[in-house]
């Protein structure tokens, strides 16, 4: 938009270049569940009693979630900190032009 009277700090901001908040925790949390089932899986077929499967599956998981997601929990942090950068740009706009 170039719109001649408004200034630079005035200007809509640019559209964000990841995938939104929403979807990339969606995807995080759709993989780590994947992960979970997988290892669930692994430890029932490999004769683990269901209880104890359920609670292995769940430290198992949660600790190979921090390697194996690296990449998708990464991109979730930072579609979150771009939006609180653009929510904290806007608030910042908004408070100069009440100051005015």
């Amino acid at each position: 938009m170039d719109d001649p009277d408004l200034t630079p700090a005035q200007t809509p901001a640019a559209a964000p270049a990841g995938p939104g908040v929403a979807k990339a925790f969606a995807i995080y949390t759709g993989l780590r569940a994947l992960l979970f089932v997988g290892v669930l899986a692994v430890l029932v077929l490999a004769g683990v009693s269901l209880l104890p499967a359920l609670v292995g599956a769940l430290l198992l998981s949660s600790i190979g979630s921090l390697f194996v997601l690296r990449g998708p929990r990464d991109v979730a942090t930072a579609a979150l900190a771009a939006r609180h950068e653009r929510r904290r740009a806007e608030h910042a706009r908004l408070r100069g032009m009440l100051d005015q």
